[in-house]
């Protein structure tokens, strides 16, 4: 563990495994089974010395279009502004 108290709201840190995105251009890769410190109070991430550098690294080797083939899908992302209407729905 790095810290046990969160230097933003000086809640408890515990370690867990957590998932990260991340993006490519247009796509995403969901990293899972990350070990993090995570606060209990505030949800800040805190990571271990490497971690990071390991989420880069897949980043760099993800924005390989042949290296994304061998992932699974798991759904799509979609897009719409915040004020676009919906057909169908009325907000």
């Amino acid at each position: 563990m790095i810290v046990s108290k969160c230097a933003i709201c000086g809640g408890k840190v515990e370690e867990r495994e957590v998932s990260e995105a991340v993006r490519i251009e247009n796509d995403f890769v969901v990293v899972e089974n990350v070990v993090a410190g995570v606060c209990v109070g505030c949800g800040e991430r805190y990571y271990p010395p490497g971690v990071v550098d390991r989420l880069r690294d897949i980043e760099l080797h993800a924005m390989d279009q042949e290296a994304l083939e061998g992932l699974h899908i798991m759904g799509h992302t979609y897009r719409i502004s915040y004020g676009a209407p919906i057909h169908g729905i009325s907000v």
